[in-house]
C-alpha cells in the first residue's frame, strides 16, 4: 500500500505546487513527465486511433499543470477560463493586422472558435453527467453551463478597456467629456450586471415551513411540489436545471452571467443590457474614430463624429489595436442587441421568455390591442 504523504501548504513557494500524483513539483518542470502526451503521440505516429481514456488523461494532465505564482503555491487556472483567456487575445491580436484579417476573425474565426469550445463543453458536461441526460433528452438542446461564458464576459471587458485607456486615450484625440460619458456608460451597466448577479434569488423559502399556516397555504392551491428538488414551491415558479433550484416567475438562464433571470432582477438585467449596448457602440465609435481619419455628419439636430477614411488604420501598433478592439466590441454589441431585444419583446407581451414562443403564438390568434404593451412595459417597470 502506498501511503500519500501530506505537504504543508504554507511551506511552498509561489511557483511550487502539489500535483495529482501528491508530489511536490515545479512550475518550471510543466513540460516534463509527459506520459499522457508521449503516449498519445506514439499512438498516432503507430496510425492507432485515439481513444476517450488518453483524451481525458491529456485534459487531466494540463488541466493540473494549468497554474499560475501564487503566495503559497502556484493556484490552479480552470481549464474553460484559460479557454476564454486565449481566445480574446488571440482574436484581437489576429484582427489587427490588416482590415481583411479583421472581418474574416470578426465574422468567422471567432464565431467557429466560440462554437467548438461550446461543443467541447456540452459534450463534457453530457459525458459527467450521463445518466441525467440519458433520462431527458430534453436537455440536450440546452446550453451547458461553465464558467467559460462569464469568464469569456469578464476577459473581453477587462481586455477592451486595457486597450482603451493604453492604445486609444494615448493619442490624445478623446477630450475629458467623451471619456466621462464613456465610462459613465460602462460604471452603469457593470453596477447593473454585479446587482443581477447578487440579487439572484428563488425569491422565496424553498423549505417547508413547520406549522398550519403553511399546510393551509399548500391546500389553497398557491403552492405545489417541484418534481425535480421535491421542495414546496409556488405554482408560478420553474425548476432550473443549470443551478438545481426553482425560480419564482423564471424568465430564463443567462449563461454569460451563469446565473439565472427572475422577477427580483430582470430589470436591472434590462437595464445593464441597454447602458451596456450604448457602452459598447460609443467605445467602438471613439475608437474607430482614433484610429480613422473623422468626419463630421449631420445626424437631425446634431452633429456627430464618424470614421470616414481607414487607410492608415493599420499603420501602427496602437493604430491597429484600436481598430481591432472596436472590431470586436461591434462583435459583443451584435450579441447584447440580441438579448436586449428579446427582453423588449417579451417586455411588451407580457411574457418570459422561455414563455414567449407559446404566448406569442396565441396572441397572435386571438388579437392584441394597441394599448396592451404599453400596460405590459409599465407593469414590468413599476411593480412592487
Amino acid at each position: 500500500m502506498v501511503h500519500k504523504v501530506k505537504y504543508d501548504d504554507s511551506a511552498l513557494c509561489c511557483c511550487e505546487y502539489i500535483n495529482e500524483n501528491n508530489q511536490r513539483s515545479h512550475l518550471l518542470a510543466v513540460l516534463c513527465d509527459c506520459e499522457a502526451i508521449d503516449e498519445a503521440f506514439e499512438r498516432v505516429f503507430t496510425r492507432q486511433s485515439l481513444q476517450q481514456h488518453n483524451i481525458d488523461k491529456i485534459m487531466d494532465t494540463v488541466g493540473d499543470r494549468l497554474r499560475i505564482p501564487w503566495p503559497g503555491g502556484a493556484k490552479k487556472v480552470p481549464l474553460d477560463v484559460a479557454a476564454a483567456l486565449c481566445c480574446v487575445f488571440f482574436t484581437i491580436f489576429l484582427g489587427s493586422f490588416s482590415w481583411t484579417l479583421t472581418i474574416v476573425t470578426y465574422s468567422f474565426i471567432l464565431p467557429s472558435l466560440m462554437l467548438v469550445i461550446h461543443q467541447s463543453i456540452k459534450n463534457t458536461v453530457v459525458t459527467q453527467n450521463a445518466q441525467i441526460y440519458k433520462r431527458d433528452k430534453s436537455l440536450l438542446k440546452k446550453n451547458p453551463r461553465s464558467r467559460f461564458y462569464f469568464s469569456w464576459l469578464i476577459v473581453s471587458l477587462i481586455s477592451l478597456l486595457f486597450i482603451y485607456y493604453t492604445q486609444v486615450i494615448a493619442e490624445l484625440k478623446i477630450n475629458a467629456l467623451e471619456n466621462f460619458a464613456f465610462m459613465s456608460l460602462v460604471c452603469v451597466s457593470c453596477t447593473c450586471m454585479y446587482l443581477v448577479r447578487a440579487t439572484t434569488c428563488p425569491g422565496f423559502e424553498s423549505k417547508s415551513k413547520e406549522g398550519s399556516e403553511e399546510s393551509e397555504i399548500f391546500e389553497s392551491g398557491a403552492w405545489r411540489i417541484c418534481g425535480e428538488c421535491q421542495q414546496q414551491v409556488p405554482r408560478q415558479a420553474s425548476h432550473c436545471y443549470k443551478c438545481d433550484t426553482c425560480f419564482l416567475l423564471r424568465d430564463h438562464h443567462c449563461v454569460w452571467l451563469d446565473t439565472c433571470i427572475s422577477c427580483v432582477n430582470d430589470r436591472w438585467f434590462v437595464t445593464g443590457l441597454t447602458f451596456g449596448l450604448m457602452a459598447l457602440c460609443y467605445g467602438a465609435q471613439l475608437s474607430l474614430t482614433t484610429a480613422c481619419h473623422p468626419k463630421l455628419v449631420d445626424v437631425y439636430f446634431t452633429t456627430i463624429l464618424v470614421p470616414h477614411i481607414c487607410t492608415n488604420a493599420f499603420m501602427n501598433w496602437r493604430y491597429s489595436l484600436s481598430a481591432s478592439a472596436a472590431c470586436y466590441s461591434i462583435f459583443l454589441a451584435v450579441f447584447v442587441s440580441v438579448a436586449l431585444v428579446q427582453q423588449v419583446v417579451c417586455m411588451l407581451w407580457g411574457v418570459r421568455l422561455r414563455e414567449f414562443r407559446y404566448r406569442h403564438s396565441q396572441s397572435r390568434s386571438g388579437g392584441c390591442s394597441v394599448k396592451q404593451p404599453f400596460e405590459n412595459c409599465f407593469r414590468f417597470w413599476w411593480r412592487s
